[in-house]
């Protein structure tokens, strides 16, 4: 399945199986296998979406990799899951 440069950011992730947390103008994409294994775990888990947000972004931040507002990764993850 080749992907063609014009069609729409999110369809293209899609394309590459990242799963776009817009519909539109996608600022953060996330692994359909990651999701599927968050999906998964929150199955035999007690949920924890901001836990489990919180640390991915300490994780992300100390490789400089900081995002503009505070739960900004906890509220896209939750719309993609």
């Amino acid at each position: 399945l080749q992907i063609c440069p014009c069609a729409p950011a999110p369809l293209q992730l899609v394309q590459q199986g990242l799963f776009p947390c817009s519909p539109v103008y996608p600022a953060l994409a996330v692994s359909l296998e990651m999701l599927e294994f968050v999906s998964m775990l929150f199955l035999h888990l007690a949920p924890n979406k901001t836990a489990w947000s919180d640390a991915l972004t300490t994780f992300l931040a100390r490789r400089g990799h900081v995002f503009e507002a505070q739960d900004s990764l906890c509220q896209q993850f939750t719309s993609a899951l």
